[in-house]
């Protein structure tokens, strides 16, 4: 009986060979998960850096320079919270996609002996070793030119203190550290799915066409999961922003706060959401094109897992732009309407930064000057434990005002306030817990503290001032008082406009009137960084996901497609995939502007940023469809496709 070969011992293959050899052999796979844990780092790395700079110097409360700090901070908070959410859904799907495109390799090593768990192990340390190489050469040469630059476009707005400066090297150092252990963390969780299903691959994989894409997985627990975060936070918070009593800012926040809920939500619903979709995008592709369209249409249905990860940074880009400016153009909006109705007065004089306008006029030839004092006032906190903050304010007599600005009173009545009382803005009142009649401690301008009687709430609070104080009192209470604005009732011509004064008739006014400067800034600053993220991993996965189709458009073109005809193809399916992310983008818009337009009185359609969303919306069509065609060839002859599938 001849002797029993012994068995086979299975071939040691160390992960950074593994690694290696995909770099070698297919660079741009490699590439596409690598750009996206390197832009993470770079922008993650710099607002951690602004962040930890703006809290570095203690500056007097109340101040300028703290206001300004404190802003700082909260706008690179809110831009490292998107920046983190993006990461997690954009290198998500860019490694899941790269790790379906190996699942030929794992099957050999599986063949060869490879254990499940030693191969989900090389994998998790292929793609921890691919993140913190790239999130190291991110964070080294991005981390510190972004916060330098971000801090020259912060002081430039006056949203930050010219006096800080970054933080000192220790602490760059430091930064930098933990934003590649973290965006390698944050790497492996996103790859968790992938890696499991690179275990269960077995070798009869091998006899498939390792080209497939990968389908997406319906799991329960992927279904529980979205469901859970939908109907715990994404549902409640919608009849929350329609009938909350909330502040402007927060009414102005709450849709982005809705937004980063509700994208992740349907990023984790895609398997069961972006079939659907697919369905009449395919049925226009077979009437718009019946023989290319059919096609392109086939392989969007077949391959939903390609589809979901060109749809989910196109969701991201689009839906944050749409989110973030439609909410502040709803707001802007909804203020121009404000002071369209309220206005009475003839024209109005405003004063450009740096100007003062005299807080009491002389007399005017036909016509008469009603100021408004700038002042601010400080009220107790809403609760025991939270700091009071100054608010904005005016001074203006109760028996004037009702003549240049119809502020509609809700309870009481604007023309009582008089020394001793005031008037507040009705969400204001509500929030504090106000009632007509109630005497509050007011802390003026000056630090004295004034115990004063509400008279009356109004409801136009949006465009004015919450608190309306007498005239009298501001004056008396204000270093140096100025006016914040003039109300002139007769003819414009009888101002006498100095160097740096607008006078401007109440149409011009209504229409020119705009939200601060600054929160505009903020915002567009949080979408051109989030929409260029995204935009960058929607070209590397528009790259990774033409990899894995060199033989079926081979085996096109052997049956009679033309040159032509595959760059329509390959056009059809990338710029399809992106459609389908621009319209789950305008289901969170809608999800997200509608309880907003509502609550502002705007009926349920907001206002949207249309340049800001259009220019998106090109970039993204860009960005999918160039990347395609230069990774797909689609020109070349069918010689030249079939040598290329042993690329």
């Amino acid at each position: 009986m001849p002797p029993t070969p012994p068995p086979l011992a299975a071939p040691r293959i160390s992960p950074t060979r593994l690694l290696w050899s995909e770099v070698r052999a297919y660079p741009g796979r490699v590439i596409g998960a690598a750009a996206a844990c390197c832009a993470t780092a770079a922008g993650v790395g710099a607002c951690l850096l602004l962040l930890l700079g703006a809290g570095l110097d203690d500056h007097p409360a109340d101040s300028p320079e703290a206001a300004a700090a404190q802003g700082a901070q909260q706008i690179m908070g809110l831009l490292m919270s998107m920046l983190l959410m993006c990461a997690v859904l954009v290198t998500g799907s860019t490694v899941s996609l790269w790790t379906g495109q190996r699942l030929r390799q794992f099957a050999v090593l599986r063949a060869l002996g490879t254990t499940a768990a030693r191969l989900r192990l090389m994998v998790a340390a292929d793609v921890a070793r691919l993140a913190l190489v790239s999130a190291a050469a991110g964070a080294a040469t991005g981390a510190l030119p972004l916060a330098a630059l971000g801090r020259r476009l912060l002081i430039e707005q006056q949203m930050w203190p010219a006096d800080i400066s970054l933080p000192p090297p220790a602490q760059i150092w430091g930064v930098c550290a933990a934003v590649c252990l973290g965006t390698g963390g944050i790497g492996v969780l996103a790859a968790l799915l992938s890696v499991r299903a690179a275990g269960r691959v077995n070798a009869i994989d091998l006899l498939k066409d390792h080209e497939s894409a990968p389908g997406l997985q319906r799991s329960r627990a992927r279904l529980i999961t979205g469901l859970s975060v939908a109907l715990l936070f994404c549902v409640p918070l919608l009849p929350y922003m329609a009938l909350a009593p909330l502040s402007t800012k927060e009414r102005a926040a709450a849709p982005t706060v809705l937004a980063v809920l509700v994208i992740p939500t349907l990023a984790v619903l895609a398997p069961w959401i972006i079939p659907p979709l697919t369905r009449p995008l395919c049925a226009a592709l077979r009437v718009l094109d019946r023989r290319v369209g059919a096609l392109a249409a086939a392989g969007l249905r077949s391959t939903p897992a390609r589809t979901a990860a060109l749809a989910v940074p196109v969701l991201l880009a689009v839906g944050i732009t749409a989110c973030l400016l439609g909410a502040g153009a709803t707001m802007g909006r909804a203020t121009q309407q404000e002071v369209t109705s309220a206005l009475r007065a003839d024209a109005v004089i405003s004063a450009e930064p740096g100007v003062r306008l005299p807080a009491s006029p002389g007399p005017l030839p036909g016509a008469t000057a009603t100021p408004v004092v700038a002042t601010q006032v400080t009220v107790p906190g809403r609760k025991r434990r939270s700091a009071p903050k100054p608010i904005r304010a005016w001074g203006v007599d109760g028996r004037v005002l009702p003549r240049v600005l119809d502020l509609s009173a809700r309870e009481g009545d604007l023309t009582k306030v008089a020394e001793g009382t005031f008037a507040a803005g009705a969400t204001f009142a509500d929030e504090a817990k106000w009632k007509i009649g109630q005497s509050v401690d007011l802390t003026l301008a000056d630090g004295t503290t004034q115990r004063s009687t509400l008279v009356a709430t109004y409801t136009r609070d949006l465009a004015f001032p919450r608190i309306i104080l007498p005239r009298a009192t501001a004056l008396a209470h204000t270093a140096s008082p100025a006016a914040d604005r003039i109300f002139l009732t007769g003819p414009s011509s009888a101002w006498p406009a100095a160097k740096g004064q607008t006078v401007a008739s109440r149409e011009e006014y209504a229409r020119t009137f705009t939200r601060s400067p600054g929160d505009d800034l903020a915002t567009r600053l949080i979408v051109a960084v989030v929409a260029a993220y995204a935009l960058l991993a929607a070209a590397n996965t528009s790259t990774l996901a033409q990899r894995d189709r060199v033989a079926q458009r081979a085996h096109l073109r052997a049956l009679g497609l033309s040159r032509f005809q595959m760059v329509r193809c390959v056009l059809y399916e990338a710029l399809g995939g992106g459609a389908v992310g621009a319209v789950l983008s305008g289901l969170v818009a809608v999800v997200c502007l509608v309880p907003l337009s509502v609550a502002l009185g705007l009926g349920p359609l907001p206002a949207v940023d249309v340049p800001w969303t259009a220019g998106v919306l090109a970039l993204a069509a860009v960005a999918l469809g160039v990347p395609a065609l230069i990774t797909a060839h689609p020109l070349l002859a069918v010689q030249r496709q079939f040598a290329r599938r042993g690329q």
